[in-house]
C-alpha cells in the first residue's frame, strides 16, 4: 500500500500538481506527501497514536474501500482479531465519515475526465480452432472512460507477459497513456495478502506503471458501476462481433485485424445519451494523455536454461542448439508472448533466436553450424591421434652349410 501511494504521489507531481493538491487527491496530510515524494531510506519511527483506533485505520480503510456499508459489528469482530481493544462508538463514527468519503468519491468519478481513467478486463472465449488447432482463446479489452474508445487484442494466454504486452500495444494504439487504469481482482494486477488481509499491486504491473506513468487501481467489489464501461463494452463486443465469428476457424492475426476494423466502424456512431461518437470524444481526450516514453519496456519474462553436453537448451518441452562454447553455462531465454519468438541471451549479448514449437514435445532442433562445431569439438576432445606403428628389424641370420658344422664338430673333438 505504501509503495503504491508513493508511486501515485510521484505521478501527480509529474503532472504538475502542487503539494496541497496531491495531499487532497490522496486524502493525506502535506507532511505525508513530502514523505512519499522523498522516499526516505531510514526506517520510520513509531508513531504516538492519539486514539486506540489510529493504528487500525489503514486496515479499516481497506475494508471500507471494498464495502463501505459493511456491518460495523462484523468489522469490530475482524478488528478484535487484529488486537484492537477499543470501543465500537469510535469505530462507528470513523467508519461513517470514511464511507461517506468513499461513496462521494466514487460518484464524482463515475463520469471520468478526459485522459483520466481507462478500464481493463478479460473476456474468456473458450476453446476455438485457432491457427490450425484447438486452443483456448481470450480477449484483452481496454476502454477509455471519457471517450469509450476501446482496444481489443485476442490472445491464447492470460499470463503475466501477455498481460503486460497487451498494455504496451494498447498504449501504442491510443498514442498515449491515461492517468490511472482500473482492474478487478485478477492476480496479474492485484494480489491478496491473506496474512495482512489486504490487496497489493502486482510488482510486474507496478514496474510497467512506473515506466508509462499511470496508477493501477483496483475495482471495489459490490460496486460494479466503477468498472461498468468496460463490462458494458464486453457485452456489446460479445453480441455484435464475436457472435458472428466464434463458429468459424480463425487465425490470431486475422481476427485481431478484423476486430480493429470493427472498432473503427463503431467509433464513428454517436454514443447514446452523449450525442457524440467515440472518435469525436477521443480526439478531445487524446490531448490529455501522457505521451509514450522513448524507451522500450521489455514485457518478456526471463527464464534460465543450462546448456547440455550436446550443446542444447530445453525450452517449453523441446531442445534447441546453441554454440558449443556455451556447454555447461546457464543462459537466459526471453519469449515474446504473441509471436512465440525466443531470444537466448548471455548477459546483454543475444546468442540466437528461434520460433518456439508448442504443439510437439521432446524434439531436437539443431542449427547446422552448431552441429558442425560440436563435432569438431568432440574430435579435439575425444579422438587423440593414434601412435605410429613401430617397425622392428629382425636380427641378421647367418646361414651355414652342413659341411661347416661337421668341420666345427671335428675341431671340437680335437680340442678335447
Amino acid at each position: 500500500m505504501l509503495e503504491l501511494l508513493m508511486h501515485e504521489a510521484q505521478m501527480l507531481k509529474q503532472q504538475g500538481k502542487k503539494i496541497g493538491q496531491i495531499a487532497e487527491a490522496l486524502g493525506k496530510s502535506e507532511r505525508m506527501v513530502h514523505y512519499y515524494l522523498s522516499e526516505p531510506s531510514r526506517p520510520r519511527k513509531e508513531r504516538a497514536f492519539s486514539s486506540k483506533l489510529d493504528p487500525f485505520k489503514p486496515y479499516i480503510n481497506t475494508i471500507l474501500e471494498d464495502d463501505p456499508f459493511i456491518n460495523r459489528e462484523i468489522l469490530l469482530v475482524r478488528l478484535r482479531r487484529q488486537k484492537y481493544n477499543g470501543g465500537i462508538t469510535i469505530l462507528r463514527d470513523y467508519a461513517a465519515k470514511k464511507s461517506a468519503e468513499i461513496t462521494t468519491k466514487a460518484v464524482l468519478r463515475f463520469e471520468t475526465e478526459p485522459g483520466y481513467q481507462a478500464q481493463v478486463d478479460w473476456k474468456v472465449l473458450g476453446k476455438n480452432f485457432v491457427d490450425g488447432r484447438w486452443q483456448k482463446l481470450y480477449a484483452f479489452i481496454m476502454v477509455f472512460g471519457y471517450s469509450r474508445k476501446p482496444f481489443v487484442l485476442h490472445t491464447t494466454s492470460m499470463d503475466m507477459a501477455t498481460f503486460l504486452l497487451c498494455h504496451v500495444l494498447a498504449f501504442t494504439y491510443f498514442g498515449g497513456v491515461p492517468q490511472e487504469i482500473l482492474y478487478d481482482n485478477m492476480k496479474t494486477a492485484f494480489i491478496y495478502q491473506a496474512a495482512e488481509e489486504r490487496w497489493t499491486v502486482n510488482k510486474h504491473l507496478l514496474s510497467l506503471a512506473r515506466h508509462y506513468g499511470f496508477t493501477p487501481r483496483r475495482c471495489q467489489v459490490r460496486r460494479p458501476q466503477t468498472k461498468g464501461k468496460v463490462e458494458r463494452f464486453i457485452h456489446f463486443y460479445d453480441n455484435n462481433f464475436w457472435v458472428e465469428r466464434k463458429q468459424h476457424p480463425v487465425s490470431l492475426d486475422e481476427i485481431n485485424e478484423a476486430v480493429l476494423h470493427w472498432i473503427s466502424g463503431i467509433s464513428t456512431r454517436p454514443i447514446g445519451g452523449l450525442g457524440e461518437s467515440r472518435e469525436q470524444r477521443f480526439a478531445h481526450e487524446k490531448t490529455y494523455l501522457t505521451p509514450l516514453p522513448k524507451t522500450h519496456f521489455d514485457c518478456r519474462t526471463p527464464e534460465s536454461s543450462r546448456v547440455s553436453r550436446e550443446s542444447m537448451i530445453r525450452v517449453r518441452g523441446n531442445w534447441y542448439s546453441v554454440p558449443p562454447g556455451y556447454i555447461g553455462a546457464t543462459l537466459t531465454v526471453k519469449i515474446d508472448p504473441l509471436t512465440k519468438i525466443a531470444e537466448v541471451h548471455d548477459g546483454l549479448q543475444v546468442v540466437r533466436s528461434f520460433a518456439v514449437v508448442t504443439d510437439e514435445k521432446n524434439r531436437r532442433f539443431y542449427q547446422k553450424e552448431h552441429r558442425v562445431a560440436l563435432l569438431e569439438l568432440w574430435r579435439k576432445q575425444f579422438q587423440t591421434p593414434k601412435p605410429k606403428r613401430r617397425v622392428i628389424t629382425p636380427p641378421e641370420v647367418i646361414t651355414r652349410s652342413p659341411m661347416e658344422y661337421e668341420r666345427l664338430f671335428e675341431l671340437s673333438e680335437v680340442v678335447q
